[in-house]
């Protein structure tokens, strides 16, 4: 029996591939040299009303040899890393029946693409003729948005050149009536360009890009058509579906969104206490709105940090009609300058006459409104951004909570904070009354909102079912395993800053101001460790959309 296993293998390896088999055949003239075998794979005429180019695979020609995926890389000028094209692996049947079949994929030219609408710089268009979905190089300042937005992992961000780039179908060949390069270069003919029916793809989006393992077709509408003459057993699942790795850091999105929040949060609760306080004086207003307004600044400048081609970030604000990134940017532009003219009016009182004198007496209440307005806007925004990525972590109301009990904790540890350092470096009464006063209150607000957020990412760790591995499973998997480290700590923080050390705080003798103080300052930096360190979570622990990968993808 052993030897008849030996024999099979060796008769196995004997065979050719379907490249090797290919050189072959061209090289001894066995096959048409001629352009009319390539002509084949593209449609005899160009899109007409209603129509546009689409790829279309045959996996049962597909022998997964890559050919495709090197002749992309080839015609297109990659890095040594980069890929346009790739090939991933679905399995499934059973143990006397397995099946083993290859899944070529690049982009599929939807019909919404998720990465035109989303990008703040209008960087992408979609062929009006073709319906091809080209990527604006000149245009794109390296947000990498697009490749969040993307459900099929299209868009590749090439760290040299700072710009995400994608597969455009070739459209050069195309023009001049030539076939792709990776359909050109398939030796089984698996790979060509068809004609497909805008209106026929909305009514069965279902039926296009229908690969085990692939996001739902309803969202952008792919055009790729995957056909096969045999079906596949409903247990077909990628072979990279167990494959659990933490995803990019990206700190600079991190350090906005927490500071952009807390910013927010602090301006919001200022007006509110300044609402409830009568005796409430322009004493610790001024003080206050220089930190928000600091603060506001330096979260927009970490976030230019994230982009690829920094010195064209006056770019964000073109795609507001479509994309949430670019309404979040216009947002906290209008906060943060607005911030800033506010505090400019608490600190230099002939500044804030100025402006009194020109617009009126009720300005001062005006602009303060409006920073927090255009402060809720931006939040609102943030949420948006991930939500609209439909990442199953992100795409919750969980993510519109965190964001906002985020603002509230962070904005009421920076109101705590200080009005105890005006109170203890400056003896202002009125910083030492709100402590009195609204101190125990201030405490009170972040013990319950820390114990709900808190509460809220726990039972997303109970969800770490290794047999399930739904998207959130993963995640809850990540969170426990890969990223342990990162998830006990944020609970520690979390925990320390925003549970127990106000509880303390609110069973002093507020008199000892230098305790006071001391309780306050371990209550920001607490808390907003605790917030940071969830916000890293939030974008390591994500489970991106994406086609079938492969063993060594």
């Amino acid at each position: 029996m052993k030897d008849l296993f030996v024999d099979e293998h060796i008769d196995k390896q004997a065979l050719i591939s379907a490249v090797e088999e290919f050189a072959f055949k061209h090289e001894t003239r066995q096959i048409d040299r001629s352009l009319k075998k390539y002509r084949e794979l593209i449609p005899a005429k160009s899109p007409g009303v209603g129509q546009q180019y689409a790829f279309e695979v045959d996996m049962d020609k597909c022998t997964g040899c890559k050919a495709c995926v090197t002749a992309c890389h080839n015609e297109n000028g990659l890095d040594e890393d980069e890929t346009w094209r790739s090939v991933g692996l679905i399995h499934g049947g059973t143990s006397s029946q397995p099946v083993l079949q290859h899944v070529t994929t690049a982009c599929h030219h939807c019909l919404d693409p998720a990465c035109m609408n989303g990008c703040p710089t209008l960087a992408y268009t979609k062929d009006p003729v073709t319906g091809i979905v080209k990527h604006l190089e000149d245009q794109c300042f390296g947000c990498q948005y697009c490749i969040l937005k993307c459900p099929y992992d299209v868009p590749k961000y090439n760290k040299k050149r700072g710009i995400v780039h994608k597969c455009d179908m070739c459209i050069g060949r195309l023009n001049d009536g030539q076939a792709p390069a990776c359909a050109r270069a398939c030796p089984n003919g698996a790979i060509r360009v068809t004609l497909v029916d805008v209106n026929e793809v909305k009514r069965h989006a279902s039926e296009y890009v229908k690969i085990a393992g692939a996001p739902a077709s309803d969202y952008t509408f792919p055009t790729t058509k995957y056909k096969t003459s045999h079906g596949f057993s409903s247990n077909m699942i990628s072979v990279d579906h167990h494959t659990i790795t933490p995803e990019h850091s990206h700190i600079p999105l991190v350090v906005m969104l927490v500071l952009t929040q807390l910013s927010v949060g602090a301006f919001f609760m200022q007006i509110v206490f300044q609402v409830l306080m009568l005796n409430y004086s322009s004493i610790f207003s001024a003080g206050h709105a220089a930190v928000v307004a600091g603060l506001g600044l330096l979260a927009l400048v970490g976030s230019v940090c994230h982009l690829g081609r920094p010195h064209l970030a006056f770019r964000a604000v073109l795609g507001f009609k479509t994309s949430w990134l670019s309404r979040e940017i216009i947002a906290f532009v209008f906060f943060a300058a607005s911030a800033v003219i506010y505090a400019l009016s608490c600190w230099i009182k002939p500044f804030a006459g100025l402006i009194m004198s020109v617009l009126g007496s009720h300005i001062f209440s005006l602009l303060g409104l409006t920073v927090a307005i255009f402060g809720l806007i931006g939040i609102f925004c943030s949420v948006m951004v991930y939500r609209d990525t439909k990442r199953p972590f992100w795409d919750n109301p969980m993510t519109t909570a965190k964001f906002f009990m985020t603002a509230i904790i962070l904005g009421c540890a920076t109101m705590l904070l200080t009005a105890s350092c005006l109170g203890f470096f400056h003896a202002h009464t009125i910083a030492s009354d709100l402590l009195k006063d609204f101190g125990n209150k201030i405490c009170q607000i972040i013990v319950l909102t820390s114990a709900i957020k808190l509460l809220l990412e726990a039972i997303i760790l109970l969800t770490a079912d290794q047999n399930s591995l739904s998207f959130m499973s993963k995640t809850a998997i990540l969170m426990t395993r890969h990223l342990k480290r990162f998830t006990l700590s944020r609970f520690i923080c979390g925990t320390l800053g925003g549970i127990v050390l106000p509880f303390v705080f609110m069973q002093m003798n507020q008199e000892v101001e230098l305790v006071m103080l001391a309780l306050a300052v371990f209550i920001f930096i607490g808390s907003l460790a605790g917030e940071f360190l969830e916000r890293l979570l939030f974008f390591k622990a994500v489970v991106p959309l994406k086609m079938p990968g492969g063993l060594n993808n």
